[in-house]
């Protein structure tokens, strides 16, 4: 297991205020997992109603799709950014 942070969407944030969330995991989808445990509001943010990824979730910069997607390797000291889809016209 991984000590990593969860870095959560922009706007964001848990019951006590806090932008990230501390877990041990050691893929990208168990931190992910967990982070959704300790704070449910964070779920659709990241995840659509089918269970398909609606988020990006970067490691080091690189989205974890290139990387083996949810089954990603973690290692101490990764951070996974939360970053919603952006649109416009």
């Amino acid at each position: 297991m991984a000590k990593v942070t969860v870095k959560l969407p922009v706007g964001a944030v848990t019951a006590s205020g806090l932008s990230e969330i501390a877990v041990d995991a050691a893929t990208a989808g168990e931190a992910l997992d967990k982070a959704i445990a300790l704070e449910a509001s964070i779920r659709p943010r990241v995840y659509r109603d089918d269970g398909r990824m609606y988020a990006g979730v970067f490691v080091g910069g690189r989205n974890i799709k290139l990387a083996g997607g949810l089954e990603a390797e973690l290692k101490d000291g990764d951070v996974l950014r939360i970053v919603p889809p952006i649109s416009g016209g």
